[in-house]
C-alpha cells in the first residue's frame, strides 16, 4: 500500500484528501499548523494516521516532519508528497506591500519549494511521485489578484522543471489546475483582501475602488458556483493509483473548455473578456 504525506490538512481539499485515503487504508501524515484540528480523524484511523505539526514555511517544522516519516516509512513502499498547502488574496499591485507578496509566495511557492527539497531524497528511493496544487490561475492572470495568480504561475513552473529533472528517475510530478472549488479558501480570501483594502491609501483607494468591488462581487458570484472539494480528491486519487498519471488534472466546471479556449485567444482578446466579466467600471 503507498504512503502518503499531506501538507494544508486542516480543512477543505487537504482534510477531504486525508479522510478518504486513510478510509482505503492508506498510510497516511497530514501536516496542519494545529494538531488539534484533526483529532475527529485521529481518532478514527489512529493505525493509519499521523498528524504532524507542519507549517511550511518553517524549516524546523519541515526537517522534524522528515525525521517522523524517516522513523515510520516502509522503505519498500511508495512515497508520495502532496503539495497542498496554500492561501490566497488580493489588491491592487499599486497598494500592496512587498509583505503581503512575500507571505502568498512564502506559503505557495517556497515553502513547497522546501519540503519537496528534503523529502526529495525518500521519493526517489521509493520511486514515487510528487502531486502539487496548482490553479487554473496559473494560465491566466487575473486583476487584484497578483501575488495568488503570480504565485501560481511559479508553481507551474516548478513542476514542469521538477517533473523533467526527475522522470528518468522513476518520480512521477502531477499538477492539479483547479478552478473554484466549494471550500473555505474562498471566505479567507475574501476576508484577507478586506483587511488589506483597509489599508490602503485615499489615493489607492479612490482610483481602484469601483473596480475592486466588482471583483470582490465576481468572487461572490463565482463562489457560488464552485464545484464539491471531492471532484479535486479524485483527481489526487487518480494521480495516486494511476500506473501512468497524468501531468496536469484540470478539475472544475468548464475548467476544460475554459484552457482550451485560452490557448486560441490572443492576449487582447483575453484582456476584453475579463474586462466584461468582471464588469469594469471607469473609477
Amino acid at each position: 500500500m503507498k504512503q502518503v504525506l499531506i501538507t494544508g490538512a486542516s480543512t477543505g481539499i487537504g482534510f477531504d484528501l486525508t479522510r478518504t485515503l486513510c478510509e482505503k487504508g492508506y498510510k497516511v501524515w497530514a501536516g496542519v499548523r494545529k494538531p488539534e484540528s484533526l483529532d475527529r480523524l485521529t481518532q478514527d484511523f489512529s493505525d493509519k494516521l499521523t498528524v504532524l505539526k507542519l507549517d511550511i514555511t518553517n524549516s524546523h517544522d519541515i526537517e522534524r516532519a522528515l525525521k517522523i516519516v524517516q522513523n515510520e516509512i516502509n522503505p519498500d513502499q511508495e512515497l508520495i508528497l502532496v503539495n497542498n498547502a496554500g492561501i490566497a488574496s488580493g489588491g491592487p499591485i499599486e497598494g500592496l506591500s512587498l509583505e503581503e507578496w512575500r507571505k502568498v509566495f512564502d506559503v505557495n511557492l517556497f515553502g513547497m519549494v522546501e519540503i519537496t527539497k528534503m523529502f526529495l531524497p525518500l521519493i526517489r528511493h521509493t520511486k514515487g511521485r510528487i502531486i502539487n496544487m496548482g490553479s487554473i490561475s496559473g494560465r491566466v492572470a487575473s486583476p487584484f489578484l497578483g501575488p495568488y495568480t503570480a504565485s501560481k504561475f511559479a508553481v507551474k513552473a516548478f513542476s514542469d522543471s521538477l517533473r523533467r529533472e526527475t522522470a528518468s528517475l522513476g518520480v512521477h510530478v502531477s499538477l492539479i489546475e483547479a478552478g473554484p472549488i466549494r471550500t473555505e479558501i474562498w471566505s479567507k480570501s475574501i476576508d484577507s483582501s478586506d483587511e488589506i483594502a483597509k489599508k490602503l491609501s485615499p489615493e489607492v483607494r479612490e482610483t481602484y475602488g469601483s473596480m475592486m468591488a466588482a471583483l470582490r462581487e465576481g468572487v461572490v458570484e463565482t463562489a457560488k458556483e464552485a464545484v464539491p472539494v471531492q471532484h479535486v480528491t479524485m483527481a489526487i486519487l487518480h494521480a495516486i493509483q494511476s500506473r501512468l498519471p497524468r501531468v496536469n488534472y484540470l478539475v472544475g466546471k468548464n475548467i476544460k473548455l475554459q484552457a482550451g479556449l485560452m490557448r486560441f485567444m490572443s492576449t487582447r482578446m483575453m484582456d476584453k473578456v475579463i474586462k466584461k466579466s468582471l464588469r469594469f467600471q471607469k473609477s
